[in-house]
């Protein structure tokens, strides 16, 4: 667990809202990154022309609320790997507030680069009353460790299917292709290794800073708590192997209806492609938003990402640009439903606050 995971799970256990401390530098940075990226989406419309783009993406029409339906089942596959990874004789909490906590998480992570720290954190938070925070933590790490398996598979998948379709011509492809396959690999065999070992590499790296005195007096408060969550996080491998393979299955799941998304997207802008090429677009996709996490929703790179691709695949630019903006509408709109699910648990925190009873004056003595 992060610094800032600690803080998030004390500021919630206080009863107070959820304030992720961020200093004027980092905001700053973020700011300067964000601006980047919207600067070249906007470079990257005006190169096509706006026109151009607006024309095609009218084509989708009432046919965004099918992708917008898919993209929602994206969010209903991966709380439900949440939901199923708490012990049942733990699971206190209705798959619906799972699913909340799960919208709520994946709206904080637009918001800056750390955005998937903040976002697994709230995630965990917010189940904080239903479950043990060291519960709900590890079940959504574990969340994240079945997706991100199934995420280096596809990749890699992808990366294979591209050099056997289409080829690799040109260095630029070609090592590019080379490099996404080994850093899959790697990611990988990394993660098998930490599984079947049982590794506790964030225990390792705690004791590693203490030694050298460099660990924040609040993380080191919570060593034990912090392996804990390690704990639980392994017994869905080494107690519930059943689970932990069913749980993988829906990871694929879930990028199933990611090239599906792709696939319809597509079609309703008037082409054609085929499985093999929504494969490898959404593969390829994956790659870019891997490489540039740090850019506050990936704001710009994601969309001229997208044209790059499709150019590669056959495709025009203005066609893949169109195909970002459609999938980011779809992101933003239930990115809209998981921010008002934060600002409904922060009023509903305050005006609770304000109904608790003051506590009675103490009388003084005559």
């Amino acid at each position: 667990m992060t610094s800032e995971e600690v803080l998030l799970k004390d500021q919630l256990e206080e009863g107070s809202e959820i304030k992720p401390k961020i200093n004027a530098k980092f905001l700053w940075i973020q700011g300067i990154v964000f601006a980047a990226g919207l600067s070249l989406l906007i470079y990257v419309l005006y190169k096509i022309g706006f026109g151009v783009i607006a024309e095609t993406i009218g084509t989708v029409g009432w046919g965004f609320l099918i992708i917008v339906a898919t993209n929602f089942s994206r969010h209903l596959i991966r709380a439900t790997c949440i939901y199923l990874a708490i012990p049942k004789e733990h699971r206190n909490v209705g798959y619906h507030n799972v699913l909340a906590a799960r919208l709520a998480g994946e709206a904080m992570n637009l918001l800056t680069f750390a955005g998937p720290v903040l976002s697994e954190a709230t995630k965990a938070a917010m189940l904080k009353k239903k479950v043990s925070f060291a519960r709900s933590a590890a079940a959504v790490i574990v969340d994240d460790i079945m997706y991100y398996v199934s995420v280096a598979l596809m990749m890699l998948t992808g990366v294979i299917l591209m050099a056997v379709t289409f080829g690799a011509n040109g260095k630029v492809i070609r090592y590019t292709l080379i490099g996404v396959g080994i850093a899959a690999t790697v990611m990988l065999v990394g993660m098998f290794l930490v599984i079947k070992f049982n590794a506790r590499p964030l225990s390792w790296v705690l004791g590693k800073l203490d030694s050298r005195g460099w660990l924040p007096g609040a993380v080191a408060k919570r060593r034990d708590y912090i392996h804990e969550i390690e704990t639980n996080v392994y017994s869905v491998y080494n107690e519930r192997p059943s689970l932990f393979y069913a749980l993988l299955g829906l990871g694929f799941l879930a990028h199933v209806t990611s090239v599906l998304e792709v696939f319809l997207a597509l079609n309703m802008l008037g082409y054609s492609p085929s499985f093999v090429q929504s494969y490898i677009i959404e593969a390829l996709t994956k790659v870019i938003n891997a490489a540039f996490s740090f850019v506050p929703g990936v704001v710009g790179v994601y969309e001229g990402g997208n044209g790059i691709i499709l150019k590669a695949l056959g495709f025009t630019t203005a066609i893949g640009v169109a195909l970002a903006l459609v999938r980011r509408g779809a992101i933003l709109f239930w990115a809209a439903f998981g921010f008002a699910i934060l600002l409904w648990r922060t009023v509903d925190r305050g005006t609770k606050t304000l109904r608790k009873p003051a506590s009675e004056p103490v009388q003084e003595k005559l």
